[in-house]
């Protein structure tokens, strides 16, 4: 909620309450325990949540004009309100961006240029090769409280230029199909099939394009999100690959319901179009040699980490783990177990089969998603290695059915956009996206409202999590403007 009793100066004196601490762990100055602890954004007192001692929400009975506090993971709470609170300013900013640093080891200290409109260290306009100048579209998102994994994946879909300005070109969406001349207010009372989630992403896109060098909020996408999709509710932190795969299917469902939206192809949308693959599973029977083939539609491929990588520690020698290797891993062929074993028609029985799964049909746009989270009955870890990739010139046809090779589809992606995870936990971090501008061909890393030039080698040596492989155009590829 948008909280009216954050004041412009609120958050200062916990900046300089917090500088001054020699350690980044908190404890309750009354009772000691380290367990939820809340800073004061008016005094800068620490003190334990009401479900510990509730030393923090004494404070506030003792000072009621002291309500605004905020937690470990950055979220800020207000007692009068008794809500958590979206609405930030420069100060609160600042703290977050400085509790981010020292949690991450990184140099500390409040950044001068932080503002609510975003901290830029990117020019506005640029010149290109032949000598014309353009103007850059480098905003940055505020985060509501440990949303960043959502801007993440905004970033990576904003900075692809032909599926936003697909939904810059249409009118204000209206469910039916009809076009409005009025924006559609999602923070009504509608009934959850009646949200629009695509004419929120609509308004974000506008902002990422049309706004240059400022700071957007998408607290309307984010509250339309968590009306619908109840696992992403709190302000605890999210996978980014599943808010991912939900915006993606619901984005798809929308459209689909949308007739003059998706008036050319039935069933085919933007998304589809975009993202859309299919992957062939051939299963072969080991006794007698009969197979069956499988299509299923993709929109991401989900690459497992070779085994043999998985308990390396800083040092080790060996050859590196490569995209390459886990794409070879993904297609190669594998014997199935007891427990998986096909139903043979020609046999009448399961049988000991094996499994081999190839790319049928290639998307536009190849996102591959890398499992570094493994999940165990008593262990959550992350696979905290680096897995090299190409910038340039991905060859996927070493995996991709024979019927493409002989009609000589083009199988070169290039790289576009890269979410990283920061961390070493699952459900902590930090999430920030590396894209590649098609107006300057430059990259640009995008920290929620900060956004700063990087080096092509600076996007190399980062730990992938989310990749987006744009294809190089042919003349078998489709046009967007005919979807």
């Amino acid at each position: 909620m948008e909280c009216p009793h954050l004041a412009k100066d609120t958050g200062a004196s916990a900046m300089r309450k917090l500088q001054g601490l020699g350690h980044s762990v908190w404890s309750c100055e009354v009772c000691r325990s380290q367990k939820s602890c809340w800073v004061c954004l008016h005094c800068g007192v620490i003190q334990c949540g009401r479900y510990v001692n509730g030393h923090a929400k004494s404070h506030f009975e003792q000072t009621s004009d002291h309500c605004l506090c905020m937690a470990t993971d950055l979220s800020v709470f207000c007692y009068s309100c008794d809500e958590f609170v979206i609405n930030d300013n420069v100060h609160v900013c600042c703290l977050r961006d400085y509790l981010q640093d020292r949690a991450e080891g990184r140099q500390v200290g409040c950044k001068s240029k932080c503002t609510v409109q975003g901290t830029y260290v990117v020019p506005k306009v640029i010149k290109l090769a032949n000598g014309e100048t353009c103007q850059l579209h480098c905003a940055g998102l505020r985060n509501l409280g440990n949303t960043c994994f959502m801007n993440a994946v905004l970033q990576s879909l904003g900075n692809n230029e032909e599926f936003c300005k697909y939904f810059l070109k249409r009118p204000s969406f209206q469910l039916d199909g009809s076009a409005s001349t009025h924006k559609y207010d999602t923070r009504s009372n509608s009934k959850p099939d009646e949200l629009l989630l695509v004419e929120e992403l609509r308004k974000v896109f506008i902002a990422l394009w049309e706004e240059s060098n400022c700071m957007y909020s998408p607290d309307s996408l984010f509250s339309l999100i968590l009306k619908v999709v109840p696992q992403f509710r709190g302000y605890q932190q999210q996978d980014a690959h599943e808010f991912m795969r939900y915006l993606l299917d619901q984005l798809h469902e929308e459209l689909c319901r949308a007739s003059c939206w998706t008036k050319d192809r039935k069933g085919t949308t933007i998304v589809s179009h975009t993202f859309g693959g299919t992957l062939q599973s051939d299963v072969v029977c080991l006794i007698c040699g009969s197979e069956s083939q499988k299509l299923d539609p993709i929109l991401d491929c989900s690459l497992d980490i070779p085994e043999q990588f998985l308990y390396r520690r800083k040092g080790d020698r060996g050859p590196n783990c490569t995209l390459e290797g886990c794409l070879q891993s993904f297609t190669s062929l594998e014997h199935l177990e007891e427990s998986e074993w096909y139903y043979c028609e020609q046999c009448s029985s399961r049988q000991k089969s094996s499994k081999q799964l190839s790319m049928y049909s290639l998307p536009n746009v190849l996102c591959l998603h890398l499992k570094r989270f493994r999940f165990t009955s008593f262990l959550r870890s992350k696979i905290d290695i680096h897995i090299e990739f190409p910038l340039k010139a991905l060859d996927i046809s070493p995996h991709v059915n024979q019927s493409l090779i002989k009609a000589k589809e083009n199988c070169l992606y290039d790289l576009a956009a890269v979410v990283v995870h920061h961390g070493s936990g699952v459900g902590s971090g930090h999430y920030t996206t590396y894209a590649c501008s098609s107006i300057s061909g430059s990259w640009y890393h995008f920290n929620d409202t900060t956004v700063s030039s990087v080096p092509p080698e600076h996007v190399s040596s980062c730990k992938a999590y989310i990749l987006f492989y744009a294809r190089r155009c042919n003349k078998n590829n489709l046009v967007i403007n005919n979807v």
